[in-house]
C-alpha cells in the first residue's frame, strides 16, 4: 500500500494539510521547524497508530486546540483503502478504515508498512539490546498480526510474573502463582523467540545486500543472542528446518524453544525468587551486529555506524516489501549525515520500494539516480507547496 493523499488537521504546526503524493521518491525540504518531520510522523500515525518520533499524542496537538486528526487514501496494485485517525484530548484514539471503526486500536498496524530513519537512529547499532529488540518487533508486528498479539500477552504476562516474584515468600501457595505465571511466560515468549529466529535469515540477506549497496565493501553480519536459546543452537534449530526459513517455519520452532525455556526457567528459579523478577526470556534478547567479524558495538567508527543502521532500516523495509504488499520508506534528514556517494547510493536503493518520503534542509542534489521520477515539495511555515 502506498499514500495517494495524506491529509492533516490540527497537528503540529499544520492547521489543515492534503498533500498529493507519488508513488516514488516525494522529497521535501526547508529550513528547520518548518514542519517536514511531522509530515513524516503523521504517516507513522496511520501505519501503527503512534509516533515514531516517539512523541506523546498530546504533544502533537496543535497549539490551542484539544485534538487532531490524519488520514490517507491508500492503494495498492489490486486494490485501495481509506485509513482515518482521530484524538481528543484525554478521550484516546479512534481509527475507521473505509468508515468502519476498528474494535481495537492494533488492527491499524500492518494495513500501512513503514520503516522510519533518522539520523538518532544510530543508537539502533550503538545502543543497549532494547533498541535492536524494538527494530525487530516492530518489523515483526507489521508482518504479522499474530505476533503482534503474542508480543503484548507476553508482556503483559512478564508483569504479572513480575510482580508474584516480588510479592514471593516461601510456601506452597506462592510458589503455585508463581508457576501459573510461568507456564503463560514460556507459552507466549517460545512464540515471540521462534517468530525472531525464523524471520532473522531473511532479514540478515536483505540488511546485507543493502549494507554492500551504501557502503561498497564490508560484509554486515546479523545473529540473534538471547538466554534461552544459545547463538549456536539457534542457528542449528534454524538449519534444521525443513525447505526455506520463512515466517511461516516460526511453527515448527516453537516446540524446541519450549522446552529450552522451561529448562532455563528452571536453572534461575532460585535466583528469579531471591531478586524478584525475571531474568531469561526473550525481554533479554539481543540482535549482535558483526562488520568483517567484529561487534561493531565495541569497534566500529561514526560512520560505520550511520550506514549499518540505516542498512537495517532499508533492510527492514526490503523484507516489509516481500510479497508485493507495499513499503513507505520515511526518511528524515538523512542527506545530512552522507557524503555525496553514498547519499546517492542511498536514493538509488530507495527506487525499489513503492514509496519513499524523505526531508532534507538542502535541495536533492541533481544527478542523484532517480531523481527524475521523484515529486519534490517546499515546506515553510506550515505550508508544502510542490515545485
Amino acid at each position: 500500500m502506498w499514500i495517494r493523499t495524506l491529509r492533516l488537521e490540527n497537528f503540529r504546526n499544520y492547521e489543515r494539510l492534503e498533500l498529493e503524493l507519488e508513488d516514488g521518491l516525494n522529497f521535501l525540504h526547508g529550513p528547520n521547524g518548518s514542519g517536514k518531520t511531522s509530515v513524516l510522523e503523521a504517516v507513522s500515525y496511520l501505519a501503527v497508530a503512534r509516533s515514531l518520533k516517539g512523541a506523546s499524542d498530546n504533544e502533537v496537538i496543535r497549539w490551542g486546540q484539544q485534538g487532531f486528526g490524519v488520514g490517507a487514501d491508500a492503494r495498492s496494485e489490486e486494490s485501495s483503502i481509506s485509513i482515518v485517525l482521530k484524538y481528543v484530548r484525554g478521550g484516546g484514539k479512534r481509527v475507521t478504515v473505509d468508515g468502519t471503526a476498528l474494535t481495537r486500536l492494533s488492527d491499524v498496524v500492518g494495513l500501512l508498512r513503514v520503516a522510519w530513519f533518522c539520523p538518532e537512529d544510530t543508537w539502533v547499532t550503538k545502543g543497549g539490546p532494547a533498541e535492536r529488540r524494538r527494530l525487530l518487533d516492530m518489523t515483526l508486528c507489521q508482518l504479522d498480526a499474530g505476533y503482534l498479539r503474542t508480543l503484548a500477552d507476553y508482556r503483559r504476562t512478564l508483569r504479572q510474573r513480575n510482580e508474584a516474584l516480588l510479592a514471593w515468600t516461601p510456601g506452597a501457595e506462592s510458589d503455585r502463582i508463581v508457576d501459573v505465571w510461568t507456564e503463560r511466560l514460556v507459552e507466549y515468549g517460545s512464540k515471540v523467540i521462534a517468530a525472531r529466529l525464523a524471520f532473522l535469515p531473511r532479514f540478515s540477506i536483505a540488511v546485507a545486500r543493502v549494507h554492500q549497496h551504501v557502503a561498497g565493501g564490508g560484509e554486515l553480519n546479523l545473529e540473534y543472542r538471547g538466554n534461552v536459546v544459545p547463538a549456536a543452537d539457534a542457528r542449528s534449530l534454524v538449519d534444521d528446518l525443513p525447505g526455506d526459513v520463512t515466517l511461516a517455519a516460526q511453527h515448527d520452532l516453537v516446540e524446541p524453544v519450549r522446552e529450552r525455556f522451561r529448562d532455563a526457567l528452571e536453572r534461575v528459579s532460585e535466583d528469579e525468587r531471591r531478586r524478584g523478577f525475571t531474568l531469561v526470556g526473550p525481554h533479554r534478547g539481543d540482535l549482535e551486529v558483526r562488520l568483517d567479524g567484529r561487534v561493531l558495538r565495541q569497534f566500529g567508527s561514526q560512520g560505520q555506524h550511520r550506514t549499518a543502521a540505516i542498512a537495517l532500516k532499508l533492510g527492514e523495509a526490503a523484507v516489509l516489501d516481500e510479497e508485493g504488499h507495499g513499503v513507505i520508506v520515511l526518511l528524515d534528514d538523512i542527506l545530512s549525515e552522507l557524503d555525496a556517494e553514498r547519499g546517492e547510493a542511498l536514493v538509488e536503493c530507495t527506487s525499489e520500494f513503492g514509496q519513499t518520503l524523505m526531508t532534507s534542509t538542502r535541495l536533492l542534489p541533481e544527478g542523484y539516480a532517480g531523481a527524475g521520477k521523484s515529486a519534490v515539495f517546499r515546506v515553510e511555515g506550515g505550508e508544502v507547496v510542490r515545485q
